[in-house]
């Protein structure tokens, strides 16, 4: 995922998608549904190895997730931050196939320590 900007905006970036990655698969582990969990989790390994169209894949799949089961507010203000990132990503011109370096950098980190 190719963008005009690197440093320390981009690791903020993936950051929030980290982060939105555990949140996610947290609330959905919540609801018992042993195949939504082994889709989220397929999704977000590939998401952790740097597959951008993993990314909207699995906002896709969690926007309705998060519809059909009522999340609370917590939950959706990750979501509304996720795609918040990923559309000022698509206006930066980014193609969505591989995540750029610092992005990829700062989500695998958040993600880590959001488990912890």
């Amino acid at each position: 995922m190719a963008s005009a900007g690197y440093g320390p905006p981009m690791v903020a970036r993936g950051l929030v998608l980290g982060h939105y990655l555990v949140t996610v698969q947290r609330f959905v582990a919540q609801l018992g549904k042993p195949a939504d969990v082994a889709t989220f989790h397929r999704l977000a390994r590939a998401v952790l190895r740097g597959d951008g169209s993993a990314l909207l894949a699995f906002l896709h799949a969690a926007r309705k997730r998060l519809a059909a089961h009522q999340a609370p507010s917590e939950v959706w203000d990750r979501h509304d931050e996720a795609l918040s990132v990923v559309v000022d990503l698509a206006a930066d011109g980014a193609t969505f196939q591989r995540l750029e370096k610092e992005i990829h950098r700062g989500l695998v980190l958040s993600y880590r320590l959001a488990w912890r």
